[in-house]
């Protein structure tokens, strides 16, 4: 087996081979070049322009592509600093090669190049979480999933309105604005770019049937949008958001309001949120089908630098704490780190042979370190060893605002 990233005239194929491997139709009566030219040409997304970044297994004669995946960089918040994240995306094997350990010959590959490039972080979203443990990715973001009765939300005193995008009236500004907020605040958060935007400069809702709605208060100030379309079951019409933000509670109140005015065509509307914002008391009834929430998961991130990921992480007052890493695919990542911090920043990151106040794996590292929990979990992570008291260990992992929308 022969892995590496691809040449220009692959690219054509390896769409081929996500289209086999998931079933379903694409038009590829077009040339590998035409393809190739097309695409590096004028790119259309983050995936198109870093098309290059393409990860294939290849039987012995370098020509018979087996499995594949995208390795796309982002920028991204991690505890108020921006730094490289690579999303893993179209992880794809033909059905006569798998089980074969093509996508893990990718991940072996792949994740030390990662290290290399200067990415601190990488995420994806599983087929199974099992899987994607072997290479070190755990269970990351997570998120409180809302289905409530169009029938049951309440009018609010919200004197605002709220505005169609569409052509001539895109409000793309307004649309940053509003996403910046969630862009500070949350770690993984994408630092959005024009490959982001993309969307919101081509709305056409009489076309897509895709309506993005944004809410400005009574000076004019954009608080909220959201993006849905409408979702069948059975004879019922419901609401399905893909896009829901708000930067205060009016905010909300002003999505919520429209939603209610569309209750006569439609029975439910379902949108997610960061699990740290409670919005239940707004809502008068949540009893005989009302409403209800879930909590679920979006996918999994892994420490691609354990080193420069403690550089730049935010600690609870002062302290110092070491521990023992263990990471099968990146080599740099192994062993024992040492980290002081004064003020709630790292004054002092360095590898150390000592004995670890913590000894734990690459995976529950990257959960605990990013913020999806905190160090009580512990006591349910039969591969996290501790020597110190929870107290000590409690200043470097601690639960934090952790919210991811894209998907990839």
């Amino acid at each position: 087996m022969i892995v590496r990233k691809i040449k220009p005239e692959e690219l054509k194929r390896t769409g081929e081979l996500f289209a086999i491997a998931f079933e379903y139709e694409i038009d590829n009566s077009k040339t590998a070049q035409e393809v190739f030219e097309e695409i590096s040409s004028v790119p259309k997304s983050r995936e198109d322009f870093y098309w290059k970044e393409r990860w294939a297994a290849f039987e012995d004669d370098d020509k018979t592509m087996m499995s594949c995946f995208v390795a796309k960089p982002f920028p991204i918040q991690f505890d108020g600093n921006q730094c490289t994240m690579v999303g893993i995306g179209g992880v794809s094997t033909l059905p006569q090669y798998r089980r074969m350990g093509g996508i893990r010959a990718c991940f072996n590959k792949a994740l030390p190049d990662m290290y290399e490039q200067g990415a601190a972080f990488s995420y994806l979203h599983p087929f199974s979480t099992a899987y994607y443990r072997k290479f070190g990715y755990e269970l990351c973001c997570e998120r409180t999933r809302y289905q409530i009765s169009l029938s049951d939300i309440r009018p609010f005193a919200a004197e605002g309105s709220c505005y169609l995008a569409e052509q001539g009236n895109l409000m793309v500004e307004d649309i940053k604005r509003i996403y910046k907020v969630w862009q500070n605040k949350y770690n993984m958060m994408v630092i959005n770019e024009n490959w982001e935007y993309a969307w919101a400069l081509s709305s056409n809702p009489p076309k897509d049937q895709t309506f993005t709605y944004v809410y400005r208060d009574k000076t004019g100030e954009p608080k909220a949008f959201m993006s849905f379309k409408k979702e069948e079951l059975g004879n019922e019409l419901n609401i399905r958001c893909f896009r829901f933000f708000f930067t205060d509670p009016e905010g909300l109140k002003g999505l919520l309001n429209l939603l209610h005015s569309l209750e006569s065509d439609h029975h439910y509307v379902y949108f997610d949120l960061p699990t740290d914002l409670e919005i239940t008391p707004l809502l008068p009834e949540w009893s005989m089908g009302a409403g209800k929430r879930e909590e679920v998961f979006w996918g999994m991130a892994r420490a691609v630098n354990v080193e420069k990921v403690l550089r730049m992480a935010k600690y609870r007052g002062d302290g110092s704490l070491i521990m023992q890493i263990k990471d099968d695919f990146i080599p740099q990542n192994n062993g024992g780190f040492f980290v002081r911090f004064e003020s709630g920043r790292a004054a002092e990151v360095h590898p150390v042979d000592q004995k670890a106040d913590i000894s734990l794996g690459i995976n529950d590292f990257s959960r605990m370190i990013i913020g999806v929990c905190d160090v009580s979990d512990t006591l349910f992570m039969d591969s996290v060893r501790i020597d110190c008291d929870l107290e000590k260990i409690s200043k470097v992992f601690y639960k934090k605002p952790v919210h991811l929308t894209e998907y990839f």
